[in-house]
Parts: structure tokens; sequence; C-alpha cells
């Protein structure tokens, strides 16, 4: 490589860090230049970035190790800054240091490691720590602005700014963000309390549960992630939230604590959907259920549908995940559950008429309503969850009679 073309890949590194492409792009750069595989670590051999050439014939990034901690060595070159390493025998690696350190005592603060199929080209080295300077600079530059990182991170994510998995947990370990599995995001409103007040007392409450207050959302609203693997992690998150929301109103840090809670999705992309969905849950809850109270999205059911006039297929959707498991039932066990709940209702919840109808004792009619409670999760005295089974149940007879 010669001394204008070194010249060239040193003002390309610097206009990623000018344009803001961050230690990913840096990594790119390099994958392409030297056609391999190209893995950043900060000075405690954490991943912070990957990238694999897209011009190789033959992936370059099959078989890298997650880090190269096990393979530096000190340089013993002239120049002592590149550290060589044979990783497997098709597999050759450079590691150089990113010069400076965030304590100013000379110790790295990162590494750049380089993985080539074949021999390294003549200047891959000297390219290795153009790169390896650049990416020191950025490290800096986002240490010094740690806080802005991470709050222009979040706030990318939650508006849905990801489409690919692996360039977001990129972009958050560049922003020194650990996220977890999935998240069911939660949306507090508080109300007699200053925001950054509110967003302290509410992460502490949730810290028991995993949960934390990332620095995005702005106005009177405090957000809150609770890591989630399984439906069930979905309960231990509201009551989470239900305990932070008592616990303010009780100590006096403020009037009221309104709460609204997304659903359950399993992959973290759809973290801005129970954004959304919790948005939605505080709005309707504040409306159906008074001030102070949580209200989880998958709870509101029907309710959810109508104020977002949902289309029909998601009214279909909602229909078939409440009544199907009684349709499931009573295929399984020959037994008349969906038909009795359709009666119960056709009659104006008149056991003596139903049962009368059916040709059975009352005391029959009340055990299936029993189960039916117990399959479906409801309480058929709540006029909340009668709504929702009442409209499952012409949703499916009105399609039922459309496709007939």
């Amino acid at each position: 490589m010669k001394p204008e073309e070194l010249a060239a890949l040193s003002e390309r590194a610097a206009g990623v860090i000018a344009r803001g492409g961050g230690l990913k792009a840096l990594a790119q750069m390099l994958a392409d230049e030297l056609r391999g595989a190209v893995l950043v670590e900060d000075d405690q051999w954490r991943h912070l970035a990957f990238a694999d050439s897209r011009g190789a014939k033959a992936a370059a990034g099959r078989g890298v190790p997650t880090s190269f901690a096990t393979f530096y060595r000190k340089p013993k070159a002239a120049d002592g800054h590149v550290s060589r390493a044979a990783v497997s025998e098709s597999l050759h690696a450079l590691c150089a240091p990113m010069p400076g350190g965030f304590t100013g005592n000379g110790e790295p603060a990162g590494y750049v490691t380089l993985f080539v199929r074949a021999k390294p080209a003549a200047h891959a080295a000297v390219a290795l720590r153009i790169v390896a300077s650049a990416a020191s600079v950025e490290c800096l530059r986002r240490g010094a602005g740690g806080a802005h990182a991470k709050r222009e991170f979040w706030e990318r994510f939650l508006a849905g700014a990801f489409s690919d998995a692996t360039a977001l947990r990129d972009d958050a370990a560049a922003a020194g963000v650990s996220l977890a599995h999935a998240y069911v995001a939660g949306i507090f409103e508080v109300e007699g309390a200053t925001v950054p007040d509110a967003r302290d007392a509410i992460a502490a409450a949730i810290a028991s549960a995993d949960g934390v207050c990332p620095p995005a959302l702005a106005g009177q609203s405090v957000l809150a992630l609770f890591p989630v693997r399984s439906q069930a992690d979905v309960a231990r998150a509201r009551q989470a939230a239900t305990n932070a929301a008592r616990d303010l109103s009780t100590a006096g840090a403020a009037r009221s604590v309104t709460c609204g809670l997304g659903a359950h999705h399993p992959e973290l992309l759809e973290t801005p959907v129970s954004l959304a969905q919790a948005r939605q849950a505080l709005a309707l809850g504040r409306r159906l259920f008074g001030r102070g109270s949580v209200t989880v999205f998958s709870d509101l059911g029907v309710y959810a549908l109508l104020d977002a006039g949902a289309s029909r297929d998601a009214f279909a959707r909602f229909a078939d995940t409440l009544i199907d498991p009684l349709t499931l039932h009573d295929k399984k066990h020959k037994t008349e559950l969906l038909k009795t709940l359709r009666l119960y209702f056709d009659v104006g919840e008149n056991v003596k008429e139903a049962a009368e109808r059916l040709s059975v004792h009352r005391h029959t009619i009340f055990y299936r309503l029993n189960q039916i409670s117990q399959i479906l999760k409801v309480d058929l005295r709540s006029p909340r969850d009668q709504l929702g089974l009442r409209a499952a149940l012409a949703i499916r007879q009105m399609r039922s009679e459309s496709e007939s």
C-alpha cells in the first residue's frame, strides 16, 4: 500500500468518526479493505463491534473466537505495536491495541483484531494501526459523551430504528448498553413529583425485578423496561410496577402514579411494539380504572381493539385467542362448554332456563360455568370480562355466517 493509499485510509477513518458511524463502521471499513473479519474489544476484552468482509469469497468470520484475549501476546516486533497469532491452521490474526487509554496512564483503550484466511497483506499491520487509532478516538469521544451516547441509542432503539438484531446489539455494546433477551415496556405517569425524582424512585422500586429506567422519553412520563423470557415474567413485571406505584404514593413522593404495561413479545426487536402498547394501556387504564391503576395491555382485550380501530383480522385473532381454549376442551373431552356459554348469555344469564333448554340439572350449569371461568381465566361476574366474551362470540358468529 502506497503512502497516498495509507493517507486515504486515514481520511476515510476520520470521516467515519466525523459522520458518527461508530466502531461498527470502522470495523466494516477495515474488513472490506483487507478482505477479512474485524473484532473490536475494550480494555477488558469485552465485545464492542464485529464486521466481516462483504467481498470475501469465503466468510473470514467463520471460526472467529468471541474474544482474542487468550491469543494476545505483547508484540515482539521491532515496532512493538501489532501482535500476531495463528488461531487455527487456516485462520491468522493480527491485533493492535488502541493507543491512549481512558486513564491517561498509557494503557490501551481496547483492541482491534484482524482475522484473515490467507497470509496477511504486507500493509495489513499499518492499516490495522490506523483503524485502531481511529477506534481509540471514537472510544474516547463516546466516553466523554457516554450519557449522550446511551440516550441516543435508547431513543433510536425504542423508535424502531433497527431491523437487524445483530446490528442492534453491536450499537448497544458500542454505546455501553447491556441488553436483555427481550423486554416488556412500562410507562409511568407520575403526578406531584418532578420527572428526575420520579425516575430515580421508580428505578429503585423496580430494581428487585431487574427493571431499568433508560434515559429516554421526554415529557412527564417515566419509561421502564422489564427483562422477560416468557409470559410468566409479565406477572413479575406487573407486580413490580404495582409495588412501585403503591410505594411512591404511600411515601408521599407523588400524589398518584398510573402505569401502563405492554404485552410480552419474544423478540428484542419488538420492544418498540411493547412500548406502543404500554402507552395505549396507560391511556385506557386511566380512563377505565382511574388514576393510580396499573394496566397490562393484554388484559384490555376488546377495549384495546376498539380504541385502536383495529382491522377485521385483528378482531378475528382476538376472538380465536379467547375462545379456542373452550373449543379444544370440548373436542378433547366431548363436553358442551362453548354451547353452554352461548346459551347462558342468550337467556340473560338465567341458570334455570339454560338448564331446561339443555335438559340438565341447574347444578350442572353452575359446574360448567366454573369450568369455563378456569379454562379461560375470566370472571363471568365481571362486566369487563363479559364484554370480551360476548364480543368474541359475536365476532365468531358473524364470521361463520359470512363464510357460509
